[in-house]
C-alpha cells in the first residue's frame, strides 16, 4: 500500500465511498488479502478510498498487521 508523497497528497480520480462505507468492508479486504486474493479488484471503491484516505489506509495497515499476528 505504500505510494510515494505526490500520489497520497493528489489522491486518485476514482468514485471513493467514504469511510463510514470504508469501515463496513475493512475486515473483507483485509481477509482477503491474507487469502492471497485481489483484494483491490473485489472491493475497488474501497481501494479508490484507502489511496485517499491516510486514516483509513493506516487502519488498514493496523488490522493487517494485527491479523499477520493471529
Amino acid at each position: 500500500m505504500s505510494q510515494s508523497p505526490l500520489d497520497r497528497l493528489l489522491g486518485n480520480d476514482d468514485p471513493d465511498p467514504g469511510c463510514d462505507a470504508g469501515l463496513e468492508v475493512i475486515d473483507q479486504y483485509c481477509e482477503a488479502i491474507r487469502r492471497g486474493e485481489d483484494a483491490a479488484g473485489r472491493f475497488p471503491a474501497f481501494a479508490a478510498h484507502i489511496h485517499n484516505c491516510t486514516a483509513c489506509r493506516e487502519d488498514t495497515e493496523a488490522l493487517l498487521a494485527a491479523l499477520d499476528g493471529l
